[in-house]
Order: C-alpha cells, then structure tokens, then sequence
C-alpha cells in the first residue's frame, strides 16, 4: 500500500533524477495538476460567496431557481458583469479577464461600451439600450473588442434586478464568447 510519505518519497526521488534529465515524472505533473484544479475551483466557489453576498447586500428580489441558475453560470465558465442603472460597470466575474483581455480593475467605474468598436452593430445596441430603458431583459449578439484590439462576439443575456422593494436596483449581464 501507498501511503502518503511513501509518494512523497517516490515523488523526490523520481524529481531529483528529472532535474538531471529535464524531464519531469509523471506523479509530480499529476499531482500538480490536481493541485491547481483545487485552487480553481477554490476560486469559482469565493466567487459564488461573493456574488449571493453582493445579492445580500442589494438586496435583490432573486428567486433561488433564478440565484441558482446565475451561479451555474460562473461555475460552467460565463462572465458576468453587475452595472448600476447609468450602466456604470460595478462587478466582474473573474473571466471577464480571460474573455476581454481587462482586469476586473480596470473594467469598474466604466461602462461596457469600453468594449465596443468600429465594427460594433450600432442598431443592435439601440435594441438593448431600448430595452434596458424600459427595464426589459434582453439577449444579443455584439462585436465587442479585447484589450489587445482583437475582435470577437460575445452573446449577452442582461436582466434588470430588483429589490425586495421592487426598486430597480442594477442590471446582470451574463456573457459568452461565441465561436465564430
């Protein structure tokens, strides 16, 4: 039987004879694997505290069906974004990164029309200004641009969040990359 100091025995004597080699032995990749799938999914779950803590604060009317089905959405690799009603960019899930090229440092205090660009279809974003004016939930393809200028399309899906008051409060978009 394997126990635990047993692989790390086996682990540094298969690493100091790679380090002569260059190669590297496969239990020290496996595990090293295994231990950045933990921290990913260390991170996916403090995000998700942090969005139900951002719905706790606001105060957001959100059904658990609805909190639950924006949840899955982290977990399964969609951006959000949370803008207050002048669409001024609040909050961003982690893979805004990944997806624009921006920190999530760098997106807040901003619109999400820092994304758009000369190709961007300027009668679709009539049709979601349109419908976000009128406080309705709206999907749409655009032509956004990363950080680095590079073109891609990004289906959106906006709701309008309301408050246990039934307050509009802010908008959640949840964004995809979409093959080209």
């Amino acid at each position: 039987m394997l126990t635990s100091e047993s692989y790390v025995e086996l682990v540094n004597r298969g690493y100091s004879r790679s380090q002569q080699d260059g190669s590297r032995p496969y239990p020290v990749a496996c595990y090293e694997v295994f231990l950045l799938s933990q921290a990913q999914q260390r991170a996916k779950n403090k995000e998700a505290a942090l969005f139900r803590q951002l719905a706790d604060i606001f105060d957001w009317d959100l059904p658990r069906r609805k909190r639950n089905a924006y949840l899955r959405k982290l977990q399964n690799g969609h951006t959000l974004v949370l803008t207050d009603l002048s669409k001024t960019i609040l909050w961003t899930s982690q893979n805004f990164l990944a997806m624009t090229g921006y920190a999530h440092t760098e997106a807040l205090g901003r619109t999400p029309k820092m994304l758009q660009g000369p190709d961007t279809d300027v009668h679709t974003l009539q049709q979601v200004r349109d419908s976000l004016d009128r406080a309705d939930s709206v999907e749409a393809d655009l032509l956004n641009y990363r950080k680095n200028g590079e073109p891609y399309i990004c289906r959106v899906h906006i709701d309008p969040l309301y408050n246990n008051q039934n307050e509009l409060t802010h908008f959640l978009a949840v964004e995809s990359e979409v093959a080209a």
